[in-house]
């Protein structure tokens, strides 16, 4: 049985638009008017993303900065859910590339920065349903760490080398993979596009691709129905 990593928000799903929409009417239910620049954030777990939207708004003090980064995720999670269901999209192959994995029998591993409750939502807007899900509540250390992908990888009995590809679309996800020691890692453009220097690809033996379609039609070619 051979598996395949995925990231979740701008590679699975396009939800740049919903998080954009609901961080900012969070803030503006704590007292403050922030225009939120979706490309700092991205690849971020939900409490670091949090913690600097707070010290943006001017916060500073520690322990207040701690107590309403907190409050600010309790709010953004609960109002989170109506932009998803509005917003949220498939990326362009997603739901073509997962069914065809599936039926030539290769698990979905997702790994993602979003909350689990917050990731459920998305996955159930765009009707995919993984083997293992991996959130940023599950582990202590968000990618680019490599702990989430190798949670992933001890939840579903698969060693680096029974993973087919890992696919993210920031370099959080690809320095993540590499070092859970994934061989074949491919970086695909988001619903933000995020400008990557060459090197960095290089030395985490990432490819570039414009879409998952990329990977579907190199599938295909290899003979997966």
């Amino acid at each position: 049985m051979k598996g395949a990593v995925f990231d979740l928000d701008g590679t699975l799903a396009s939800t740049a638009k919903a998080h954009k929409i609901a961080w900012e009417l969070s803030l503006k239910q704590l007292g403050f008017k922030l225009k939120i620049d979706m490309e700092s954030l991205l690849g971020k777990r939900a409490m670091d993303i949090a913690l600097f939207l707070i010290e943006k708004a001017g916060i500073n003090d520690i322990n207040q900065k701690n107590e309403l980064a907190k409050r600010l995720l309790e709010i953004k999670s609960s109002i989170f859910a109506p932009y998803i269901m509005k917003y949220a999209e498939p990326m362009p192959c997603a739901i073509q590339l997962i069914n065809t994995l599936k039926k030539n029998q290769v698990k979905i591993l997702i790994v993602t920065s979003s909350l689990k409750i917050t990731a459920l939502k998305v996955l159930e807007k765009i009707n995919i349903n993984p083997d293992i899900l991996i959130s940023g509540d599950d582990v202590i250390r968000g990618k680019p760490d490599p702990e989430p992908t190798i949670l992933a990888l001890e939840k579903s009995s698969l060693r680096p080398e029974d993973i087919i590809f890992a696919v993210g679309d920031t370099i959080y996800d690809i320095i993540s993979f590499s070092e859970a020691k994934i061989k074949t890692i491919y970086l695909t453009n988001g619903d933000i596009r995020v400008p990557i220097d060459e090197s960095l690809l290089k030395k985490y033996n990432a490819i570039k691709i414009n879409s998952l379609c990329d990977i579907l039609m190199k599938l295909q070619s290899l003979h997966f129905q």
